[in-house]
Order: C-alpha cells, then structure tokens, then sequence
C-alpha cells in the first residue's frame, strides 16, 4: 500500500472548497482545512505510488483555487506504525478531539528511533516516515489543541535526534 500527505497552500476562503473537491477522489482518505502554514492537508493512499503520483499531478492539481502542494511520500519499508483504531473509534476521536499533523524534521539516520519514540506517546495516533521536505509525518489527538500544544512542546519536541517541527491543527 502506497500513503502519501499532500499540503496545500490556496486561495483565502477557498480551504472548505478545496477540501469538498479532494474527498471526492477515491484514493483521499482525509482531507481537512488546517491552521498552520498550509491551508489544507491530504492522506491518500493507493495500491501504487504510480497511480498517487498520477492522480495528485491530473486531478489534484488540477483543482481551482489551488496555488501550491507539497507532496511528502510515505517510505513504502516503513516500520509499521498506527494505533489500529477501529472505524467507530477513529469516528469518535474526529468526532469529539482535537487533532493535528506534525512534519517533523529530525537527524539524518535517525528516522526509525524517532518514529518508535512517537509510538510511545498516547496521542500520537499514526506516523510515517516520508521523503520530501521533512522526515516524518504525524497525526496527534488530544481533548483541545492546547493539550495537543503540550504534547507538542513537552513530548515530542523532546525526543532525542528531533530538529523541528511544523504544527497543521485540524479544522473540524
């Protein structure tokens, strides 16, 4: 299974739009408007890379209002990482938490550590190593974005061979 996390920079106004149009494509498994310094992120996934890489460049590109992407590719050898949430409890934590992604950066050949040390933390629901402009890619859920605040600054920013980090919180 190929996953990749696409962030958006876009139009002012246009994140809901925008993020209407991506969860009509089969491959999006996520789509949400976000505070931070892109407007919208993405999860897809895929059999192949081939058809992510297709669809991102002659249907996501392709949607008005969009300005930019940033395309971050999930290591296919990934260490598998993932709180196995069932599909109602993945409901209820959309449904009643605060969530953020978190583009990590960290020490060159240390991607594996840091992704096991995030596994250690309760909130941190997912991650993935990517390749493209940051290292690791996270999905955080807490009861309000000042815990996921917290989480950020107390826990994951302590972890050994962590560089920085980018903060998307979720638009519910």
């Amino acid at each position: 299974m190929s996953k990749a996390y696409v962030l958006f920079s876009c139009e002012s106004g246009s994140d809901n739009y925008i993020v209407r149009n991506l969860k009509t494509i089969e491959t999006v498994r996520e789509a949400y408007g976000t505070f931070g310094i892109y407007d919208v992120i993405a999860k897809m996934e895929s059999d192949s890379e081939d058809e992510l890489q297709e669809i991102i460049t002659k249907k996501i590109r392709r949607i008005p209002k969009i300005r930019a992407t940033l395309t971050l590719m999930a290591y296919e050898k990934n260490i598998l990482f993932g709180k196995g949430l069932s599909p109602d409890e993945k409901e209820i934590l959309d449904r009643h938490s605060s969530q953020a992604y978190i583009a990590i950066h960290c020490n060159k050949t240390h991607e594996n550590e840091v992704l096991l040390d995030l596994g250690e933390i309760p909130e941190v629901v997912e991650g993935d190593i990517v390749l493209g402009s940051f290292d690791i890619m996270c999905k955080v859920s807490a009861p309000t974005y000042n815990d996921i605040s917290d989480v950020v600054t107390k826990k994951i920013r302590k972890i050994q061979n962590m560089k920085s980090t980018v903060t998307l919180n979720v638009i519910p």
